[in-house]
C-alpha cells in the first residue's frame, strides 16, 4: 500500500516540473487550486499554484478551481511514465472536473 508521504512526494515531484524552462512559460502567473482525492487511500491532497508555484498539502480544501479523483496506483503508474494519462482518463481510472484549459495545462506536468 502506498503511503501518505510517498502520495505527497511524487505530487511535488509533479509539480516541481513547473519550474522547468520548457514548462514554466505555460505557468507564469497561474494561481489556481487543485484537489486531488484517492478513493483507496480516503485522502484528499490539496495542489495550490501561486505565481507559477505549487505547494502539496494533505488535506482537503473548499471550492478547488478543478478536481481529480483518482487512486494512488493509478498516479504513480502515470508519474512514472507506465501509463498514459489520457488512457487512465478515458478508462475511467481518473475522474476530472474544472476548466478544460487548466486540466490540459496540468497535463504537461504528467508527462515524463
Amino acid at each position: 500500500m502506498v503511503t501518505d508521504d510517498e502520495i505527497l512526494l511524487t505530487l511535488q515531484k509533479m509539480i516541481d516540473r513547473a519550474e522547468d524552462p520548457k514548462i514554466q512559460k505555460h505557468f507564469v502567473n497561474y494561481s489556481k487550486s487543485l484537489l486531488m482525492s484517492f478513493d483507496d487511500l480516503g485522502k484528499d491532497v490539496a495542489i495550490i499554484f501561486e505565481n507559477g508555484k505549487g505547494t502539496v498539502e494533505m488535506r482537503t480544501i473548499e471550492e478547488p478551481n478543478m478536481t481529480i479523483k483518482t487512486d494512488s496506483k493509478t498516479i504513480i503508474d502515470i508519474l512514472a511514465g507506465n501509463l498514459s494519462a489520457m488512457r487512465a482518463f478515458m478508462s475511467g481510472k481518473i475522474k476530472a472536473e474544472g476548466p478544460a484549459k487548466d486540466l490540459m495545462k496540468l497535463q504537461r506536468l504528467l508527462k515524463t
